[in-house]
C-alpha cells in the first residue's frame, strides 16, 4: 500500500485519540502576532517550520520540516545529488520527543526507508534504516544558516468540534490549516504572504484585508462553525441508532517547503479532505515563485523543450522510479497511454519533478505520482535566466 494512503488510513483511525492533543497544541497558538519577524520558533513548539542541515551517513543533506501539534510533513536532499526525498510521518510510532518519518520513494513496495529522530532545540539526532532493517545510518541536523530567498515561520491552527445531538456516538470534525510565512519586513516577504494567502482562502472576498495569520485562523474556526449546520443538513431520515461514523469531517492544509535558494521558493501544499464514504481525498499542489520577480514560475520558465521531448523524458525516468520495464505498456500500470507534463511541478537543487495527484494517471491504491527528471537530462532545454540562477 502507499506510504502516503496508510498515513491517512491511520490518521482516520486516530481521529478522536489525537483531538485532546490537537485542541491543546491549537490553544497554545491560536493567536499569532501579525510583527512575525519578532517570533523564533523552536523545533519542539507545537507549530514550527525549520530548515535543518547536517548529515546522513556523514553525507551533508539539506531537509525541510513543517510540524503542526501531531502532524510532521518533511522532504530532504544530498547536497552531492539533489533529489527531493519525501517523508511522511509513521502514525505507527508516536512520542512527544521523537519524530518518525518514512521515505515516499519505493511506491512498489512497502519496505521504504526510515527516520528516527529525537527532538530538542539544538536539533535533530537519530537513526536512518533501511526498508528491509539490514543497514543503518546515523543522522545528525541543526538550523540551517544558509541565505535563503525568504526567512519563514509556520502559521498554523488546529481545531476540533463534537456533534452532540446523538445518544448513542459523537460524530466529529477536525480541521488544520497550517503553512509558511514570510518575515522580512520587505515588499517581497508581502507579496509572498498576499500569494499565499490567496491560495488557502481561494481568494474569497469575505476575507480581504485579513492578513496571513488571520486567515489561517479564520478559515478553522469557519469549520468548526458550521459543523452543527453540516450535520443538521446530512441526517434528513437518518436515525439515532448509529453509528454516524459517515458524518465524520476532516479537512487539512499543510504546506511545506521543497526549495528556498537562488531568489527562488517552491512549496507543497498538501490538502485532505473525509468528507463520508470509505476515503478521503487528497492531494499535493506545487507552486514555484519567483521572489524577485513576484511572480508563479510557469513551465516555460524553466524549460523550453516540447512536448513530445518532456513526454519521452517523463517515461523514460518514471519507467525507472517505478521500476515499469520499457517492454511494459504504460496503461498497464497506468490510466493513460502516455506521460504528458502538467502544470503541478517542482525545482529541486538539481531536477524537475511532476505530481500527479490520485485518479489523475493512476488509481487511487496508487497514491501521488511524483516523476523527476535530473537537470542534466534537461539541460539543452533550460531557459537560460533560470540556469544562470540556478547557476547551472
Amino acid at each position: 500500500m502507499n506510504n502516503r494512503i496508510f498515513a491517512l488510513a491511520i490518521l482516520l483511525l486516530t481521529f478522536a485519540a489525537c483531538k485532546n492533543e490537537d485542541k491543546k497544541s491549537a490553544n497554545a497558538d491560536t493567536a499569532v502576532n501579525d510583527s512575525t519577524s519578532t517570533i523564533h520558533q523552536s523545533l519542539t513548539d507545537a507549530y514550527v517550520f525549520k530548515t535543518l542541515e547536517g548529515t546522513i551517513a556523514g553525507k551533508p543533506v539539506v531537509l525541510n520540516m513543517m510540524k503542526a501539534g501531531s502532524r510532521v510533513d518533511a522532504n530532504y536532499y544530498y547536497v552531492d545529488q539533489g533529489q527531493t526525498i519525501f517523508l511522511s510521518r509513521n502514525w505507527e510510532k508516536t512520542s512527544k520527543d521523537s519524530i518518525y518519518l518514512i521515505e515516499v520513494t519505493n511506491p512498489v513496495s512497502d519496505k521504504s526507508a526510515q527516520l528516527s529522530m529525537a527532538v530538542s532545540n539544538e536539533g535533530l539526532k537519530g537513526t536512518w534504516t533501511s526498508g528491509d532493517g539490514k543497514v543503518s545510518y546515523p543522522i545528525e541536523l541543526k538550523e540551517a544558516t544558509r541565505n535563503d530567498s525568504v526567512k519563514l515561520i509556520a502559521v498554523g491552527l488546529i481545531d476540533s468540534a463534537n456533534y452532540t445531538k446523538f445518544k448513542t456516538d459523537t460524530p466529529t470534525l477536525k480541521t488544520a490549516v497550517t503553512v509558511v510565512a514570510a518575515v522580512d519586513k520587505n515588499e517581497n516577504a508581502d507579496w509572498l504572504n498576499s500569494r499565499i494567502k490567496s491560495i488557502i482562502d481561494n481568494d474569497n472576498k469575505k476575507l480581504q484585508g485579513l492578513s496571513l495569520q488571520q486567515t489561517v485562523t479564520a478559515l478553522v474556526k469557519n469549520d468548526v462553525n458550521g459543523y452543527a449546520a453540516e450535520v443538521d443538513s446530512s441526517i434528513v431520515g437518518v436515525g439515532d441508532d448509529g453509528p454516524h461514523y459517515f458524518l465524520n469531517r476532516e479537512y487539512e492544509t499543510l504546506g511545506n517547503v521543497i526549495y528556498n535558494q537562488n531568489g527562488y521558493l517552491v512549496l507543497s501544499m498538501f490538502n485532505y479532505a473525509y468528507t463520508g464514504g470509505a476515503h478521503g481525498n487528497y492531494g499535493t499542489s506545487m507552486y514555484c515563485f519567483d521572489i524577485k520577480g513576484h511572480k508563479q514560475l510557469s513551465l516555460k520558465d524553466v524549460v523550453n523543450a516540447d512536448s513530445v521531448i518532456l513526454q519521452q523524458l517523463l517515461e523514460q525516468n518514471y519507467r525507472k522510479q517505478y521500476n515499469v520495464p520499457a517492454s511494459t505498456p504504460l496503461d498497464k500500470r497506468l490510466f493513460v497511454k502516455t506521460l504528458k507534463p502538467n502544470d503541478n511541478f517542482y525545482i529541486s537543487p538539481s531536477g524537475l519533478g511532476f505530481f500527479y495527484s490520485p485518479y489523475e494517471i493512476a488509481s487511487y491504491a496508487d497514491g501521488e505520482i511524483n516523476v523527476w527528471v535530473p537537470f542534466s537530462e534537461l539541460k539543452p532545454y533550460l531557459n537560460p535566466e533560470f540556469a544562470q540562477r540556478m547557476t547551472l
